[in-house]
């Protein structure tokens, strides 16, 4: 039992790791001269090609979805996971990586909320206990946006991003019961490169320097492919509960590579309002933890 927890936790950490190179590489993209829809671009079409070729390996039963599973994938892909990356990628031009993420890490106390009115579940104390506290460190980013037009920008497209992971994670939890989670991911990041090709078609071009074409492959490689496998390693290992959990800690890895990668720091409304926020996250996952031992 300890081996496999122990073995769970280090499947979740790395897959928390690798999650949080993302909005890293996405600044470097832009420091490259690599625009939104050509970085996703990339980003999808090495993810769905390193999938495809993991699963023809060793799970090719995934590669041969139902119907029914093609069609939930397309919706998710082509609408929500499309709109949400876009909105991430966008916050990103605009304002820190350490801010994107950290608003990104809203989605407990927005996915709480919504269930509460969709699912009808009841919002206890302890639940509003954690929506206040990560709502409060929100409000924290959002004061020291103020007075700053393009991080006030990059706060909206992060909120947006947000928002729109929110409602993907109510649609995923009332479309994939029944489903593979590991095919449906793929074939969800499959449907995304296609709507992203189709919008790069007048204005597609190939990485104009040997940089720009390896931060497209580590896109597609490190905060996809990678993060996404163990991710779904650690779940079979420890379940989704305890995995959530671990994973708590990618915003902290996010500010940890943009200090190191990027020389960018928190400030003191970002610090405390950051704080907050992985707290108020860390009590939600504790208590799903805690209600998933009680079912």
């Amino acid at each position: 039992m300890e081996k496999n927890l122990t073995k769970g936790v280090i499947f979740s950490l790395i897959s928390a790791l690798s999650f949080a190179t993302l909005a890293i590489l996405i600044k470097l993209g832009y420091n490259a001269s690599l625009d939104t829809v050509q970085m996703l671009l990339f980003r999808f079409f090495f993810a769905s090609l390193l999938m495809a070729t993991f699963l023809a390996i060793t799970k090719p039963k995934a590669l041969k979805p139902k119907p029914k599973l093609l069609i939930k994938a397309f919706f998710t892909g082509t609408i929500l996971y499309t709109l949400q990356a876009f909105c991430f990628f966008r916050g990103i031009k605009y304002t820190s990586p350490n801010v994107v993420e950290l608003i990104l890490y809203l989605y407990p106390a927005t996915v709480t909320i919504l269930s509460h009115f969709i699912f009808k579940e009841k919002i206890n104390l302890y639940k509003a206990l954690f929506i206040v506290i990560i709502l409060t460190g929100f409000g924290f980013i959002f004061h020291d946006a103020f007075g700053q037009k393009l991080k006030l920008m990059g706060v909206i497209f992060a909120t947006l991003a947000m928002l729109i992971y929110s409602v993907y994670l109510i649609v995923i939890q009332l479309l994939i019961k029944e489903e593979n989670p590991v095919s449906f991911s793929f074939y969800t990041i499959l449907f995304a490169f296609f709507s992203f090709l189709l919008l790069s078609l007048r204005s597609f071009t190939l990485p104009g320097n040997i940089y720009q074409l390896i931060i497209g492959i580590l896109l597609g490689l490190i905060p996809t492919f990678l993060a996404i496998m163990f991710l779904f390693m650690a779940i079979d290992v420890i379940g989704s509960a305890l995995t959530s959990l671990f994973s708590s800690i990618e915003p902290v890895f996010t500010i940890i590579l943009a200090y190191i990668f990027l020389h960018i720091s928190l400030n003191q409304f970002q610090l405390i309002g950051g704080i907050l926020i992985i707290s108020g996250v860390i009590m939600a996952n504790i208590y799903h933890v805690k209600k998933g031992k009680h079912d």
